[in-house]
């Protein structure tokens, strides 16, 4: 009886059990990479005391950035020379996204804008994005940012002791850039449908080059100053 018993539990696992030479079910990792320049403002005083893990200057630190794209891939969609960004303040945080994209970018771009956002700033996750015309210029002097009717903002960059190179702050604590060129701005109007509404002048200002990708861990995800 115990034989026959085996035998009956074996034929049973070879009938349901897990089949041999059965492939296995892959998960497929969402591959993206991104390179570029990002440009940032916010309302604390120079130098942002958030970015040396400090609470902010001016008991809240609102802010309005934008990552402009030297390359970029997005599950294989070419997203190079395109602009996104956001804003944020007490009443929530908007995404901007570059209207020049084409109908097969879309998807795609906005898709890349909240996985560099998870890699660190002032707060990541899921949030409303209106396609807009996006201002993301810079020079050794100078850089502004504009979202359509939303934002405008410019800002000079500081230079330091020997008045010919920018005052730099490497490894700060909040955004995904490693060196940071500081700046401080000379205009700072951002108006979004949440109801934000900012207007500074001579606050902080950040400009610097990012390398992000999904393989890449460049900083933790973290909501900062809110």
């Amino acid at each position: 009886m115990y034989r026959y018993g085996s035998v009956l539990l074996a034929t049973w696992g070879l009938l349901c059990g897990p089949q041999a030479g059965t492939p296995k079910p892959k998960t497929v990792a969402i591959g993206w990479q991104a390179t570029g320049t990002l440009l940032e403002v916010c309302s604390c005083s120079v130098p942002c005391t958030c970015n040396f893990g400090q609470g902010p200057s001016n008991d809240f630190c609102h802010t309005v950035y934008a990552y402009r794209l030297k390359t970029a891939r997005y599950e294989g969609v070419t997203l190079d020379g395109l602009v996104f960004g956001g804003g944020e303040a007490d009443k929530g945080a908007m995404g901007y996204l570059d209207a020049r994209a084409t109908p097969a970018q879309r998807a795609a771009l906005e898709k890349l804008a909240l996985a560099v956002f998870g890699k660190g700033g002032a707060s990541s996750g899921k949030r409303t994005f209106v396609w807009t015309k996006i201002v993301a210029e810079s020079d050794p002097q100078h850089f502004k940012i504009g979202f359509g009717d939303t934002a405008s903002i410019a800002a000079n960059v500081l230079m330091g002791r020997d008045g010919k190179n920018p005052i730099i702050v490497e490894n700060n604590t909040i955004w995904p850039v490693h060196r940071m060129i500081k700046a401080k701005t000379t205009r700072f109007d951002y108006t979004d449908s949440l109801g934000n509404a900012l207007h500074y002048d001579g606050v902080n200002a950040n400009l610097g080059e990012f390398k992000l990708s999904s393989e890449k861990t460049d900083a933790t995800e973290k909501t900062c100053c809110k």
